[in-house]
């Protein structure tokens, strides 16, 4: 079993609407149950997770609540020697959590309060560390904050292809289609039906060498830009790009430069949709913690930066981060915000955001993480207030602070 505290707090509003900053005390608790006899797997993983102390109404949502839940529970059948060739196998179905990759797309939430699912079939076979393919047909899990969660009326599948063997050119490649449901009387949603095909070749940072990694990811089909519009004709990608070194040093510093960049939508009356959309996957380890001060998204932004992370010890890991945030279409929507220009007369500049992050394991069962931000915002936003725009807060910087505990049982 699991269980985290987390309190997290900011001074000055970011996002479309506020008017002060905010606060929360966030508690997860994940109790499990696991079976492994021979062939046979069996999981079950609940989830308990709440928030107090907050006056906002935005973190009373499904990113933050979702009380006494079930997260996973699936069973499946696995072989280290599948039909005699000496490969790994596995098969299972029900309710699951899911890495692929890079996991820019498709990823188990590791610091926002709640976690994303799905329901279904997922089928593997390989080795990670020599190559792996897999495959999945789900349906994503709807979170609901107090009720029991349900499908969504959603279909997601997919292929996955990974080859670990050269240590210098690990590679991903990999298909992903996500397909909603949309009848008379169900809930409004994006109106999806995204086609996601993407590659990616990487080298794992290792001590006195370089490191590196590249990633393209393509995006087409019809998909709505708000929830309840129309299906409009998509052509959306994404790219990352990052290249590190790790010094042979005490304390092996790593210095990493990377830079990512995300399409957004031209034009808000032309009946196209260029808005990158990031599927399912977390920001956390890339771009800002996914708790209440996640400003930034994998969708309209061009973002270089850098990351240097330093481990004084086995038990304690610092990292520091700095990147550059503009928007790619100044038309379209900051996302996570809520604050457009459809003029455009505003700009695209949204400012610098800092980060220092720190981890200390106390013992084999407790870790301490305490993080500092901060978003010193640009002339995009203080062009918005400039222009009278309704819902647009201060222009003020924003410091965000969070400390959170682990306790493993």
């Amino acid at each position: 079993m699991q269980q985290r505290t987390r309190y997290e707090t900011y001074n000055e509003p970011w996002r479309k609407g506020q008017t002060s900053g905010e606060h929360i005390i966030a508690l997860q608790t994940l109790p499990t149950v696991g079976i492994h006899y021979k062939a046979l797997r069996f999981f079950t993983e609940f989830i308990d997770a709440r928030v107090f102390g907050s006056s906002d109404s935005v973190v009373r949502t499904n990113n933050f609540v979702d009380e006494t839940d079930v997260l996973q529970l699936y069973g499946g059948l696995g072989t280290e020697n599948f039909l005699g060739s000496g490969l790994h196998a596995e098969a299972t179905f029900g309710r699951q959590t899911f890495d692929f990759g890079s996991r820019r797309l498709i990823g188990r939430n590791q610091f926002r309060n709640t976690v994303n699912a799905f329901d279904g079939l997922h089928l593997s076979i390989g080795d990670a560390r020599d190559w792996q393919l897999r495959g999945f047909v789900v349906a994503p899990v709807q979170r609901l904050t107090v009720k029991a969660d349900t499908e969504a009326r959603t279909l997601f599948w997919g292929l996955f292809l990974g080859q670990g063997k050269y240590k210098w050119f690990h590679t991903d490649l990999y298909s992903y289609f996500l397909f909603d449901e949309t009848k008379p009387g169900t809930v409004p949603g994006l109106n999806r039906s995204l086609s996601t095909p993407g590659f990616r070749v990487f080298k794992q940072p290792s001590r006195g060498e370089f490191d590196y990694e590249a990633e393209t990811i393509w995006q087409v089909g019809r998909s709505a830009l708000v929830e309840g519009g129309p299906r409009l004709k998509t052509f959306a990608y994404m790219q990352a790009i990052q290249v590190g070194y790790t010094f042979d040093l005490p304390w092996q510093p790593q210095l990493l430069i990377r830079y990512l960049y995300a399409s957004g939508d031209r034009d808000p009356n032309d009946n196209r949709n260029g808005r990158f959309n990031l599927l399912f996957g977390p920001t956390t380890f890339e771009l800002n913690p996914a708790g209440i001060f996640e400003v930034f998204n994998r969708s309209n932004i061009s973002s270089p930066g850098w990351r240097l992370t330093i481990q004084p010890t086995d038990l304690i890991r610092v990292s520091f981060q700095h990147r550059v945030f503009w928007l790619v279409q100044s038309r379209d929507q900051w996302i996570n915000t809520g604050l457009q220009d459809p003029t455009g007369r505003a700009g695209n500049f949204l400012g610098h955001f800092l980060e220092a992050r720190g981890r200390w394991v106390l013992s084999s069962n407790v870790w301490l993480e305490p993080g500092w931000c901060y978003l010193a915002k640009g002339s995009s936003t203080s062009n918005l207030l400039a222009q009278g725009v309704a819902g647009t807060p201060t222009d003020n910087n924003s410091s965000y602070f969070y400390i959170q505990m682990g306790l493993n049982f």
